[in-house]
């Protein structure tokens, strides 16, 4: 059947069903995740400038190659909804994140890249760690199933994204 053939979907989006929709439904896109790097200088449609990383002191701007990302504004806005990869780190004055695919526009200073991380939702030793940290009981954790758990946590993390 010719209604059935390829794809209709866009590349790099974080919701394929909706990949096309110019009004798509925002209750099903990427809302946040965790501060990967927070960009202090202008970059351009593949780079990210930020102050360099200090590991012994806190996690901001540790990335490392393969780190999967969205972009935000400052103010916390959705910039697009591609999903990024980070392919290279350089460090010097301040440290240079390069990115595939190529952004719309140009990154400023002020932008975030947010961590797109599916892995956390697959270990069930680490989904029952946070649900722990998130004041569950073990009781409470043993009557939850896989989708409980990732429901659970999706919604202390970020109540808008489900």
């Amino acid at each position: 059947m010719a209604h059935m053939q390829g794809s209709s979907t866009g590349v790099n989006v974080v919701d394929k069903r909706k990949a096309l929709s110019a009004a798509a439904d925002s209750a099903t896109h990427f809302r946040g995740g965790t501060a990967l790097f927070t960009a202090n200088g202008a970059g351009t449609t593949t780079t990210l400038v930020g102050a360099n990383a200090a590991p012994g002191t806190n996690d901001n701007n540790v990335v490392r190659r393969g780190d999967k990302f969205v972009l935000f504004t400052g103010a916390g806005v959705l910039k697009e909804e591609k999903i990024f990869t980070i392919t290279n780190v350089a460090v010097a004055g301040s440290t240079t994140v390069t990115f595939s695919p190529a952004a719309a526009g140009a990154t400023a200073s002020g932008d975030v890249a947010r961590r797109v991380d599916l892995d956390n939702f697959m270990d069930e030793a680490n989904l029952d760690t946070r649900l722990l940290a998130l004041s569950y009981t073990q009781s409470q954790i043993n009557q939850m199933n896989q989708n409980d758990k990732v429901y659970a946590v999706r919604l202390a993390d970020n109540p808008d994204s489900i």
